[in-house]
């Protein structure tokens, strides 16, 4: 898809982080600040698949699948779509960067990173007062006693994108994220 020089590309905007970062809240507030974009949770398309839970595997994928639909038709529309997706491997990293280019988007890769001991407690806290339903679905799967693998996983991947940008989230990130959105 070819843009005129003077329209600005829209944004494809992956926050990856362990469950607990703060993915998910930094996707809706960075999108508000944003016209039309999009702050797309995978896991509520994909807890909106009936029986979910019987089959964590496919209906992940369904939900990926139904996830990079969106995402190309509100790339298409030249609006942004800021993702928050923990991801611990790079197959999907590489079809969503890949989705960027066919659509003339510009696609910027975040990592949240946290330490053991951080996740591990904002988990626990998760576990006692979910702020989303989907975290308190999730929080069956994953919990405090996972953060050391959590973080290994994170840091893995990144190991093998060393394009990605690395915030550390405990602290605020808000406004870094939006001056790198912002530089074109």
């Amino acid at each position: 898809m070819t843009r005129p020089h003077s329209v600005r590309r829209p944004l494809l905007v992956l926050l990856n982080g362990a469950p607990g970062s703060g993915k998910s809240t930094l996707a809706e507030l960075v999108a508000a600040e944003r016209p039309l974009a999009l702050a797309l949770d995978i896991d509520q398309i994909k807890h909106s698949l009936s029986g979910w839970d019987r089959d964590l595997h496919t209906s992940g994928l369904q939900a990926r699948r139904l996830a990079v639909a969106l995402i190309r038709q509100h790339l298409a529309d030249g609006h942004d779509v800021m993702l928050g997706q923990y991801l611990a491997r790079t197959p999907f990293l590489e079809e969503l960067e890949q989705l960027a280019a066919d659509c003339g988007a510009r696609f910027v890769e975040i990592a949240l990173i946290l330490d053991e001991a951080t996740l591990a407690q904002r988990l626990s806290a998760r576990r006692e007062r979910p702020d989303r339903p989907e975290q308190a679905a999730n929080d069956r799967f994953v919990g405090p006693e996972d953060a050391s693998e959590l973080v290994a996983s994170i840091e893995e991947v990144l190991f093998q994108r060393p394009g990605a940008h690395r915030f550390d989230a405990r602290e605020s990130v808000r406004a870094r994220i939006s001056a790198l959105l912002s530089a074109d």
